[in-house]
């Protein structure tokens, strides 16, 4: 069975991407869909070790992590019988995360979408979809969706 990851983080590009996956897995006549949306945790956004803080931090992550299930489990994909479908929410830097899925799944391909950013943006912002590129052991379908 082949199987796909599609890197989802709820923008306008990522359902670009998992329609263009559902398009062609179904086009191939089906196979496993796996919705892998990524965060980074909290600790690392802020930058700092904030002792005391933790406690709350942890909190706020689970908050996280379940608000983002209730969404992936919500995403509608397509109803067709011949592709199987897994949602996973991980805590983790995206990139590093959807390829650590990828490779322990086997995957055959990780379809990203690209927000297409530019310059600054993109220098101060990175560009998850060109890091799962230089690391995916796997081909990497990048769909520019709607900006």
């Amino acid at each position: 069975m082949r199987t796909w990851v599609v890197a989802y983080d709820f923008s306008e590009q990522a359902r670009a991407a998992l329609a263009r996956a559902e398009e062609q897995l179904t086009a191939l006549g089906g196979g496993r869909l796996v919705l892998v949306h990524a965060h980074t945790p909290l600790m690392d956004t802020i930058g700092l070790d904030l002792g005391t803080m933790a406690p709350a931090l942890v909190s706020a992550t689970e908050t996280v992590v379940a608000e983002s299930e209730r969404l992936l489990n919500e995403q509608p994909v397509a109803d067709d019988p011949r592709i199987v479908v897994e949602r996973r929410v991980i805590t983790g830097r995206p990139a590093d995360t959807v390829c650590d899925i990828a490779k322990e799944l086997g995957a055959d391909q990780i379809v990203v979408g690209s927000h297409g950013r530019r310059g600054l943006e993109r220098l101060l912002l990175g560009s998850v979809a060109e890091r799962i590129i230089r690391l995916a052991e796997c081909p990497v379908l990048v769909v520019k969706g709607p900006s």
